[in-house]
């Protein structure tokens, strides 16, 4: 028996044993959990329509356990499970006995049940464990035990068809490498479009869990996954769609440090986030790697969209001055139409598959916008800029000296200073540092000798009031980055 070793499951408990005796399911005994569940899965009488006989399992032992064995180990930390046991049969077994038996037990039922799930479903791809079915009419031969499910021949047929993509077509769409960058609205139009005309292998970007106010638009997820790792979520989504493609995960925030290395591993990059930062790092990212990258942006019920590619005119072409992420309002803050976002997807996937496979002009020299209330579209020329950075390779992000990134800076830039909330009264959470009110829908504001630093929900409104302020000669002003969420507020705030 072998446990983690970190602080947070030290006490913890995982087993994972391969057993050619039949399974009885017995309680384990965890005084600190309160959350207990247990999963049995048992030989049916059919499978695909014939009638099932009897199962066989088949295990290199020692390589299976220690497969097995990480893999209980790797759920004790992701969901905080404080004991994991999972007994898997070996050799033959009758209709109507347990196959495997997997028991988890956490401080919370919610944790218990999502890490049972993930077992369940994790066992069956990493753990090497054979089976052969015994049917009425025959046997299945040896499997693994959930085998890749070939893709029929019907699955490309009307895709196939086009003299646009034709065998050529979908052999260069196999053999593509497509980045997305970002799983939430846009990704939820792009993806299942682009794993279903056969992308080869896509990677997807996303620090982010699911929350229940991302369902109306981000269709990727279900409200069961709430709290759940987004491309964790996606990747499952696209692989249950087509399940002959490769996706590689990537759980982290992109930032200019990994930038580079996660790029030059892809053929094509999709920009799915709402960060202005993020946008132009790709862009510089995309155009030093020649690598093409396509962009979407949307807000309430309006969208953009372009193509950069290696030679043609880039995001900072359009945009000398990169704007920073506060100067437009967030979902959350200004709301969206769900099938925004999803709409611009599916016109990033075209875009991408536009240049893939040469059915059409992709947007290189034109920003489109689509209004959907009017259902009017316009097309604005875009041309390379002459010393444009990111073009030379040489850009970097600018500094803000709107903006302080947390209270300590402002106390270490400005001395004493003002803190002043400029949400409205019915606004939550309430802040508990000292603090003045101001709420923008009455905000009237007198110069004054000491800094102040303006606070909202996200840092939007307080970066709208600073620009204000400064654009009227008040050179002290400042937008807290991040607002109420900034982790200045060491304590809820």
């Amino acid at each position: 028996m072998k446990s983690c070793s970190c602080r947070r499951c030290r006490g913890a408990r995982t087993v994972f044993s391969l057993t050619p005796e039949p399974i009885s399911a017995t309680a384990r005994e965890v005084p600190s959990a309160g959350g207990f569940v247990s999963f049995e899965g048992k030989v049916r009488d059919h499978a695909g329509g014939r009638q099932v006989l009897r199962l066989e399992y088949e295990a290199f032992d020692e390589l299976a356990v220690s497969e097995g064995e990480l893999l209980c180990q790797e759920a004790m930390q992701r969901f905080r499970l404080l004991d994991v046991r999972v007994i898997h049969r070996t050799g033959r077994l009758e209709i109507g006995e347990t196959a495997v038996l997997i028991q988890v037990a956490a401080a919370h039922r919610k944790a218990a049940f999502e890490g049972c799930e993930w077992l369940i479903d994790e066992l069956k791809k990493r753990v090497p464990i054979w089976k052969k079915e015994f049917y009425a009419d025959g046997d299945s031969g040896w499997v693994a035990v959930e085998p890749v499910a070939p893709i029929d021949e019907r699955f490309y047929e009307r895709q196939l068809r086009l003299p646009e993509v034709g065998e050529a077509g979908q052999q260069r769409l196999r053999e593509a490498r497509v980045l997305l960058v970002g799983v939430g609205g846009l990704a939820s139009g792009s993806l299942p479009y682009l794993a279903a005309a056969g992308i080869g292998t896509i990677g997807l970007v996303d620090d982010d869990v699911v929350d229940v106010s991302n369902l109306h638009r981000q269709i990727l997820y279900r409200a069961q996954d709430e709290g759940k790792i987004k491309v964790e979520r996606a990747a499952e989504f696209a692989k249950r769609l087509n399940p002959t493609i490769n996706i590689t995960t990537i759980p982290y925030k992109l930032s200019k440090i990994n930038i580079n290395e996660l790029v030059e591993q892809f053929d094509w990059v999709v920009d799915g986030t709402d960060s202005l930062e993020v946008k132009f790092l790709l862009n510089a990212a995309c155009k030093r790697l020649r690598k093409p990258f396509t962009t979407a942006s949307v807000h309430r019920f309006e969208g953009q969209i372009l193509t950069v590619m290696p030679d043609g005119p880039c995001l900072q072409c359009l945009f000398p001055e990169t704007p920073p992420d506060a100067c437009v309002g967030t979902c959350a803050e200004e709301g969206v139409l769900g099938l925004t976002p999803g709409l611009f997807g599916i016109l990033q996937a075209n875009e991408v598959l536009k240049g893939l496979l040469g059915y059409g002009e992709v947007l290189s020299q034109e920003l489109m916008l689509f209004d959907l209330r009017t259902g009017e579209s316009q097309r604005l020329a875009r041309q390379k800029r002459e010393y444009c950075p990111a073009c030379q390779g040489d850009y970097k992000m600018p500094s803000n000296d709107l903006e302080v990134a947390t209270l300590e800076e402002a106390q270490a830039k400005l001395g004493e200073f003002r803190l002043v909330d400029v949400r409205e009264s019915d606004e939550l959470p309430r802040l508990k540092v000292k603090h003045e009110v101001s709420p923008l829908s009455r905000f009237t504001w007198e110069p004054s000798e000491t800094p102040t630093v303006f606070i909202c929900a996200h840092g939007v409104r307080s970066y709208q009031v600073a620009s204000q302020c400064r654009a009227q000669g008040i050179s002290n002003a400042y937008s807290l980055a991040g607002g109420v969420l900034n982790p200045s507020f060491k304590e809820p705030v």
